[in-house]
């Protein structure tokens, strides 16, 4: 007789304990009622945003007149090179990197692309005879490089690799010029 008046001291009476599991019950109901609606509204935008992009890549497809590979001629490295196109299949093939490659950027100001890669190289390719040349071998890294940017005047070149920390090389002369390590990472979220 003492636990049940313990048990309705602390809890309420049978009748109330009854009210509020209905509750809770009815509270579980409408929040599984809005987490399907707010399943459905992901699954349409998803849905919508797919047929626009496969819409736009459609359009894009159709846009490419007048580009064929016999329109370019022949580079010391096997394949070809075509500019401002969505391929529909790879119109060139060269070895880049002994493993993966991981990151590529073009130069802002010269027919430039960079690639790093998971044998801890940035190499450099000249496109600008309209085949790939090597320009050169950007090397000092210790792990993949996952990451390259150009500056915005194309003399300055940094890769972030695995090893946390990041290096800046000079396009022309290709030296090393400063090594950023990175020993604790913070994220700062800043809401306007």
């Amino acid at each position: 007789m003492y636990t049940i008046r313990c048990f309705e001291k602390l809890y309420g009476t049978p009748s109330i304990l009854d009210e509020n599991m209905e509750l809770v019950e009815r509270l579980k109901r409408y929040k599984f009622k809005d987490a399907e609606k707010l399943n459905e509204e992901n699954e349409n935008f998803i849905r919508k945003r797919n047929a626009k992009m496969q819409k736009e890549l459609e359009d894009a497809a159709k846009d490419m007149k007048g580009l064929s590979p016999e329109n370019f001629r022949e580079c010391p490295v096997p394949g070809n090179f075509v500019p401002n196109a969505i391929p529909t299949k790879p119109y060139i093939y060269f070895d880049s990197h002994d493993g993966e490659v991981n990151a590529v950027k073009w130069s802002p100001v010269d027919r430039l692309i960079a690639t790093g890669g998971a044998d801890r190289k940035v190499k450099l390719w000249d496109v600008s005879k309209g085949c790939v040349e090597s320009k050169g071998l950007l090397v000092g890294s210790n792990a993949g490089v996952m990451s390259v940017e150009f500056d915005s005047t194309g003399s300055l070149i940094i890769a972030a690799s695995n090893d946390l920390a990041s290096r800046v090389w000079t396009v022309n002369d290709q030296r090393l010029r400063k090594r950023i390590s990175i020993k604790k990472l913070y994220v700062y979220l800043d809401y306007d």
